[in-house]
């Protein structure tokens, strides 16, 4: 092998083997080979950066166990492996971190080494895609670089310090600057529910026999006592003050309407969504696939990486982190090819790049889009996993969508009288599809077509009801992860690479959860924000991180020093850590109301373990006294653990999740979720649980079909 290319995920591989020819060794360093030590802050006075090699958890290939191994084995095998090449070509993530993970493979290579090496990226893994990079080799940029360590630090410098204070004077789990500005926000939102106060309006609601609908646009000026709104609260029509107002004009309107006019028809076009970026891509796959945001990263990295197509693997789609909706001029071209050919050249359409210059938008990488726009979705349904295949069609459509004409409608309006009132309704026809055709989009609000030739000038039509309708303004709806994203990027707060992790974190830290889809914060939670909120104003706002993110941006640019900004933030924010734990109220223990049954002398307490954050209840006296006793006693079972042969029981966790797990952990790691038990059990009373791998077999089969 005469040349090296170096990647991030062992998963690309066999996708870029490929492409690449026999000429080539392909490396992949599984992420980061080095990160900050964890001694310490990880950096020192001058915000010099202490990196280590760090361990990596995987599976062991002879048991079910998680191990450690020192990523020493993967740094010495890839500087061997560079030794013995004559080109080194560093293809990690085309992003900042991926621009630190390639400086950092650069830096532990030996001197001889570095001088072979180059940077090439890609947005996407195609053939075409991947030998277009080597014509754009480069040095590393270390700007972008050094915006990664300058996030990475700022980060470390604030969740480290935060969650040691949180943890002493609160207990809590965890504090830093992404997951706390996302709990603000869903704290914030249910601070305006609470604040909320309803107020009540009235609308005339009318339906002829015909079952056309109208909405009252004029109310007769000659009419007392009708008292019409100051603020408009629907979205079209005349809005009542009182129940009295709407009941007076009841009284005062006939069961006829007289068509008074038909006015000339207008014409105006509906234009497709643009292409997904990640926020979108994760908005839409939670509200139409019912996902969450961690299995629409995993699924979207699947499709990138490539997947087996019918035993070929190929990659689906471009690089799934990106804020922008840009589309190259090539993928331009082939898409509108294939429109025409698919469709008619009259459904090809333009596609407007220009969102994707605004502020707070990098636009690095194109838009999430299709690799190959003859790649339909249905000719690769039999041959990927159901949930590939869902999240591919969702970006396929969209993106294809993108591209196509707008659909255009005819409106006209119909206008009648009643007693000096006017109402009108409208005739919206859809007159060409446009990217509808391929969306398919059923019951569109825009499709309401009235047949004119029913409706002649000065004829009545009898109303079928006319009543008086009460409304109320409803509060604020409460943040699911699909808004919560699209709040925090309106906001100017998060990357792309973050969205995730900022809709997840509350959940994991135990501070929030999730009921109907919606965030419900606890009283841990609602503690740590206001407390934060009280002690760093400065810190936890979307302000300072939206500002911080400029600063990163102005870093990358190479237009600020990394340093320079980091020493400027540090002082301010040591006074106010150092005020917090003088003046922060550490909260009391909470007491069990019984005496320790050990030593007869403590007072029993709900207290925390420190490495897994679950709760247990122990003695006061510790380390006197070291009695303890579960939180939630299990449940204890009467079907036999397959593995070991102990008692099975029903146990919660963390997140107060019930699932079944061996009486004999940890000996024995035999768990099932409740669900896949509890189907077992129905559908099999009497038989013995197998084994946990033909449970779950079985149960994805089942799904399958």
């Amino acid at each position: 092998m005469d040349k090296l290319l170096i990647i991030e995920s062992p998963n690309k591989i066999k996708t870029l083997s490929k492409y690449l020819g026999k000429g080539f060794e392909i490396f992949a360093t599984i992420g980061h080979i080095r990160d900050l030590s964890q001694f310490g802050m990880g950096f020192d006075s001058d915000f010099e950066p202490k990196w280590v090699i760090p361990s990596l958890k995987k599976k062991s290939n002879t048991s079910k166990k998680i191990v450690e191994t020192n990523k020493k084995e993967i740094v010495d095998k890839l500087k061997k492996e560079a030794h013995k090449v004559k080109e080194i070509y560093i293809a990690t993530d085309p992003d900042r971190e991926g621009e630190a993970i390639a400086w950092h493979v650069y830096d532990i290579l030996d001197e001889k080494d570095k001088s072979k090496c180059k940077r090439i990226t890609f947005n996407e893994i195609s053939e075409s895609a991947i030998l277009e990079s080597f014509n754009h080799k480069r040095e590393i940029d270390i700007n972008w670089v050094h915006s990664q360590f300058a996030r990475r630090i700022i980060d470390r410098l604030i969740g480290f310090r935060l969650s040691k204070l949180l943890k002493a004077k609160l207990d809590a789990d965890s504090a830093g600057r992404v997951q706390s500005v996302a709990l603000k926000f869903i704290e914030d939102r249910e601070k305006e529910i609470a604040a909320f106060v309803s107020e009540k309006w009235w609308t005339i609601e009318t339906m002829l026999k015909n079952k056309v609908s109208l909405t009252l646009k004029k109310i007769n000026p000659e009419f007392k006592d009708i008292n019409v709104c100051d603020k408009k609260f629907s979205a079209s029509g005349i809005d009542l003050k009182d129940a009295t107002s709407a009941n007076n004009l009841l009284k005062l309107l006939d069961k006829n309407f007289i068509v008074s006019a038909i006015e000339a028809s207008t014409f105006y076009t509906i234009n497709p969504k643009p292409c997904y970026k990640t926020s979108t891509l994760q908005q839409d796959a939670i509200n139409k696939l019912g996902w969450n945001t961690k299995k629409t990263t995993l699924i979207a990295q699947h499709l990138y990486e490539g997947v087996d197509v019918g035993g070929n693997q190929i990659a689906l789609i471009s690089y799934p982190r990106t804020d922008s909706v840009r589309l190259s001029p090539t993928f331009k071209a082939t898409a509108f090819e294939f429109i025409e050919k698919t469709f008619s050249k009259e459904y090809v359409g333009k596609y407007d790049d220009s969102n994707s210059k605004k502020a707070n938008v990098q636009d690095a990488h194109e838009a999430i889009r299709p690799i190959d726009p003859y790649l339909t979705p249905e000719k690769v349904k039999d041959k990927i996993s159901k949930d590939e295949y869902a999240l591919y069609k969702l970006i396929y459509k969209r993106t294809i969508a993108a591209l196509m004409s707008p659909a255009k409608f005819k409106r006209t309006n119909i206008k009648f009288t009643n007693n000096g009132c006017e109402f009108y309704a409208a005739s919206k026809e859809c007159i060409f599809l446009g990217f509808k055709k391929l969306m398919n989009e059923e019951n569109d609000e825009e499709d309401v077509f009235i047949n004119l030739d029913d409706f002649k000038v000065d004829k009545a039509f009898e109303a079928q009801k006319i009543e008086a309708k009460e409304h109320d303004t409803l509060p604020p709806q409460r943040y699911t992860q699909a808004t919560l994203i699209a709040d925090l990027e309106k906001a100017g707060v998060g990357r792309p690479s973050t969205y995730s992790s900022m809709a997840n974190i509350a959940l994991e830290r135990g501070y929030a959860n999730l009921e109907k889809k919606c965030y419900i914060m606890n009283e841990i939670g609602k503690m740590v924000v206001n407390k934060l909120e009280e002690f760093f104003p400065d810190v936890i706002n979307k302000d300072f991180t939206k500002q911080m993110e400029e600063h990163l941006d102005e870093i990358a640019n190479g237009n600020e020093q990394w340093k320079d900004w980091l020493k400027e933030f540090s002082p301010k924010f040591d006074e106010d850590i150092k005020k917090a734990y003088n003046e922060m109220e550490k909260i009391a223990d909470q007491k069990v109301g019984r005496n320790c049954p050990q030593c007869q002398k403590g007072e029993l307490i709900i207290k925390k373990a420190r490495k897994t954050g679950s709760k247990f209840i122990g003695c006061d006296s510790y380390p006197d006294c070291k009695y303890l006793e579960p939180l939630n006693k299990p449940e204890i079972l009467s079907q036999i653990c397959p593995e070991c042969s102990s008692q099975l029981i029903k146990r919660k966790s963390k997140r107060q999740q019930s699932f079944i797990g061996c009486s004999s952990y940890p000996k024995c790691n035999y768990i099932l979720s409740e669900k896949v038990f509890n189907n077992f059990i129905k559908n099999n009373p009497e038989a013995p649980l197998p084994k946990k791998e033909k449970l779950e077999l079985d149960a994805k089969k089942k799904e399958m079909s």
